[in-house]
């Protein structure tokens, strides 16, 4: 659905013999803004992305069809779903393992307050056994990257139909 509305340009392609032709094919570098939609919050609905779920089953699940999977991508302003989408349990663990070696999961990533959680503080032998500064492992600091990325917001669905016509005027 999202490159089927994009208008066709003609790209040069060289084939074997060296010569060139023109291919028609979606403009992929055009852009369009659904601020409309996207900035009034009224219309956007709080969803959390089960645990290994793609965009793809995400639409599925919430739009009924998969072809809508570009829509929950933009409605998160997600360019790069390697990077930007949340990782399953078992690609987080290997993602933690390539990132911080083998074996360095349960290291210090850093240390934080007990009450203010979100102030990363320095070591202190005192105030670790005390309890007022707390460890963070290199698997607990990039889970809870994980776990904000897994709390998106998806256009309602009442304005599923608006939002397609609009996308349509828009890409032409």
């Amino acid at each position: 659905m999202y490159f089927k509305a994009l208008p066709k340009i003609a790209y040069p392609w060289q084939d074997k013999k060296g010569t060139f032709r023109a291919v028609q094919t979606p403009d992929i570098f055009r852009r369009v803004q659904l601020d409309k939609f996207f900035k009034n919050r009224q219309i956007l609905v709080e969803f959390w992305v089960p645990d290994g779920d793609q965009p793809e089953h995400v639409a599925y699940n919430y739009y009924g069809s998969m072809q809508y999977h570009w829509l929950v991508l933009l409605a998160n302003n997600i360019v790069d779903t390697k990077r930007e989408w949340p990782l399953s349990h078992r690609d987080l663990v290997s993602y933690v393992d390539d990132k911080y070696g083998a074996g360095n999961a349960t290291s210090t990533h850093h240390y934080v307050d007990s009450v203010k959680t979100e102030l990363i503080v320095d070591w202190d032998a005192g105030k670790l056994a005390g309890g007022s500064i707390k460890e963070v492992t290199n698997f607990d600091y990039e889970n809870d990257i994980n776990d904000k990325k897994k709390q998106i917001t998806l256009l309602d669905k009442k304005y599923l139909k608006d939002i397609v016509t609009q996308y349509k005027k828009l890409v032409r």
